[in-house]
């Protein structure tokens, strides 16, 4: 047998987001679960994921008035400030993209 055959994928759990803090089930009682968060990772890790989405949600805002702006210098006939619009929108798009995966991968040690 070769070692591709060896190894089963089966012996992997599948995970839907590989990002994601492992959490443990609540304890059960006579009623139920009982009350508690039992995660064991980060602390934290809504506010993180709150804080990207408003941040990305200001800079598509920011883009949209950027587009605007450079539909409106198109059409009025000034193409010079088409340049500065366009890398103004390409630094907000890699701003964006650091927002994204910048603290993913900052606590995928934790």
């Amino acid at each position: 047998m070769s070692e591709t055959e060896d190894y089963h994928f089966t012996d992997v759990p599948h995970t839907a987001n590989p990002y994601d803090i492992p959490v443990e089930r609540p304890q059960h009682g006579p009623q139920g679960p009982l009350v508690g968060p039992r995660e064991l990772g980060t602390p934290g890790r809504i506010a993180i994921v709150q804080g990207q989405i408003f941040l990305v949600g200001a800079i598509l805002v920011v883009q949209l008035w950027l587009i605007t702006d450079a539909l409106y210098s198109l059409l009025s006939g000034r193409p010079q400030d088409l340049g500065w619009l366009a890398f103004a929108s390409g630094v907000g798009f890699v701003i964006a993209l650091v927002i994204g995966w910048w603290p993913r991968h900052r606590t995928k040690g934790w």
